[in-house]
């Protein structure tokens, strides 16, 4: 890899793990939901400063070039990320669901039982 793209990943990975901890201290985030992002910055970490270990990688795995093994495991994580945050909104959005329609619910007994108070005067 050239000292560029090594710049570039040093670079970019300190400044997203920098962040998520800026983060983290003003309590914008929960830890739990940047586990992944300080991982992923400090795998890229490693990747850049030992740059034999995407050379050796590329080579056992085949690739014509170890950048392209950095791209397609940054694409992969990013993509299982995404897939698992699909499925964090898909349950939040269920659950709001449900709790609307218990409000919407609670709401009417509450109603009916005030409307019949009413009726007893």
């Amino acid at each position: 890899m050239s000292s560029t793209l090594i710049g570039l990943l040093l670079a970019g990975s300190i400044f997203t793990f920098l962040f998520v901890m800026r983060l983290i201290r003003k309590s914008a985030v929960r830890i739990e939901d940047t586990f992944f992002w300080i991982f992923f910055s400090v795998v890229i970490i490693i990747l850049a400063l030992f740059p034999r270990i995407p050379y050796k990688l590329s080579a056992l795995l085949g690739f014509q070039s170890p950048i392209n093994l950095v791209y397609l495991v940054i694409i992969f994580v990013l993509i299982v990320n995404q897939f698992l945050m699909s499925l964090k909104i898909s349950k939040l959005t269920i659950k709001q669901k449900e709790l609307v329609q218990a409000i919407a619910i609670n709401a009417k007994q509450n109603k009916d039982e005030m409307d019949g108070k009413d009726c007893l005067k």
